[in-house]
């Protein structure tokens, strides 16, 4: 039987950690929130993952980071509060290493830590960063398609009647590094051994179209063993659909076992 408990981990970052009947030598899961959506994710999904997890004795913290979802205000840099946090679960759970991630801006906090902290041994993430280049372009062609010549025609005048707008910039909307500095920061954690899972949905075709984009966004380490990538453009960025989070969970539960 799991065990689930709120715990308070100081500087304003909370949560509830979901623990296994028997403790295991696995790394504790950190799911992170983002925007207004609490640590239970999206249509329950972190609470269905963690005790799905918590089942193959997996202990999973769900986390509300400061001033997100129903935790209180910020205290600080959200990276050095999580940072902390990794000490004080270590203090309470005797956990040493960490998966972290999470969707869209989650993702985002998930690469940075990351980068600062060695402890993280494996990366969640669910619609991170991506340059767009070619294949964007290319898959954004075949979305067009796709819909008929009627939609191609409608588009198309649409775009003659307008002067050209810029494409919305991402990055701008969240906190991604420079595509040079992105490729250099994931070369350096897969070198370091860190296990990834990469999913982009449907719900991110305003700069992910292609599964090609992947590794001509990263490179040759894109193609490294300990990294998972998924695309999966039938499916909407919030996950609405059961039959999307059960996918999902199946797939991460399956990917999960690389640190058994």
């Amino acid at each position: 039987m799991i065990e689930e408990s709120p715990i308070d981990l100081g500087n304003g970052l909370t949560g509830v950690l979901t623990r296994p009947q028997r403790p295991t030598a696995q790394p504790l899961w950190v799911l992170l929130n983002a925007g207004f959506i609490p640590r239970s994710g999206p249509f329950r999904m972190h609470v269905e993952l963690a005790r799905s997890l918590a089942a193959e004795g997996v202990p999973v913290l769900r986390v509300d980071l400061p001033g997100v979802g129903d935790a209180p205000p910020k205290r600080g840099d959200d990276i050095a509060v999580i940072r902390h946090g990794f000490d004080r679960l270590r203090e309470l759970a005797g956990a040493d290493r960490f998966v972290i991630g999470g969707l869209c801006s989650a993702a985002d906090q998930a690469w940075k830590v990351a980068l600062a902290d060695e402890r993280v041994c494996g990366l969640l993430l669910l619609d991170p960063y991506a340059s767009r280049g070619a294949w964007f372009r290319i898959g954004q062609l075949r979305i067009l398609l796709g819909r008929g010549a009627s939609a191609m025609a409608t588009v198309l005048g649409r775009l003659l009647r307008r002067k050209r707008a810029p494409d919305i910039d991402d990055g701008n909307l969240r906190d991604w590094p420079r595509p040079a500095d992105a490729r250099v920061e994931f070369d350096r954690m897969v070198a370091r051994g860190v296990n990834v899972f990469a999913l982009y949905t449907g719900g991110a075709a305003s700069y992910f179209t292609h599964r090609a984009q992947f590794g001509a966004t990263f490179g040759a380490f894109a193609s490294a063993r300990c990294v998972h990538f998924e695309h999966w453009p039938d499916c909407d960025h919030m996950f609405m659909r059961a039959q999307d989070r059960a996918r999902l969970l199946q797939a991460i539960r399956g990917w999960g076992r690389v640190f058994a």
